[in-house]
């Protein structure tokens, strides 16, 4: 991720971690929650678009994310009145793929990175928020209000701490690939 990235991945961390707490924090209605979490959806899939570096397979992965989310979004703000079923199927398998798909990007590009364990951790991590989201135990908007919000928190923080763990290797590395002619 280019450096001149790295901040506006923190915005949107913060914006993630701050839809969290209001998913966990409130009261919701069904309709309440499927419209919350479509907008989030739309603004945070909007925000990936046009703040992310398109360079390599993360900036084309970045897109996609970006893409998705709206797509996602998109399809619960016009779904004729979904139900919890619905809104839990829809999000949960898009975190399933985008889990999935991350883990796959970490695993074939282990060697460039640093901490790809971490990252690798990280992806199994929202692939159990999203069988959790479908398998939902409990069934009622309040759960899936207060796993929707965890997963939020969790992807904004692992978003913020991206950002800063840019490590001083890796921003003199990019500034010298920046300096040099291709």
């Amino acid at each position: 991720m280019p450096i001149r990235s790295l901040w506006k991945s923190a915005i949107i961390g913060m914006v993630t971690v701050i839809a969290g707490i209001a998913l966990v924090a409130g009261t919701w209605a069904l309709d309440e929650l499927v419209a919350f979490v479509a907008m989030f959806m739309v603004a945070r899939g909007a925000l990936h678009i046009v703040t992310m570096s398109f360079e390599g397979a993360t900036g084309a992965l970045a897109a996609l994310q970006g893409g998705g989310e709206v797509g996602v979004g998109v399809l619960l703000l016009i779904w004729p009145s979904p139900t919890l079923t619905v809104l839990v199927v829809v999000v949960g398998t898009w975190v399933i793929v985008r889990a999935v798909v991350a883990a796959t990007l970490v695993a074939a590009t282990r060697l460039e990175r640093a901490g790809w364990r971490l990252q690798f951790m990280a992806s199994l991590v929202e692939v159990a928020f999203g069988v959790a989201l479908i398998a939902r135990p409990s069934g009622s908007v309040e759960s899936t209000a207060w796993i929707l919000g965890a997963l939020a928190l969790f992807d904004g923080l692992l978003e913020m701490v991206a950002a800063v763990a840019f490590t001083p290797v890796e921003r003199q590395r990019h500034l010298q690939s920046m300096a040099s002619p291709s």
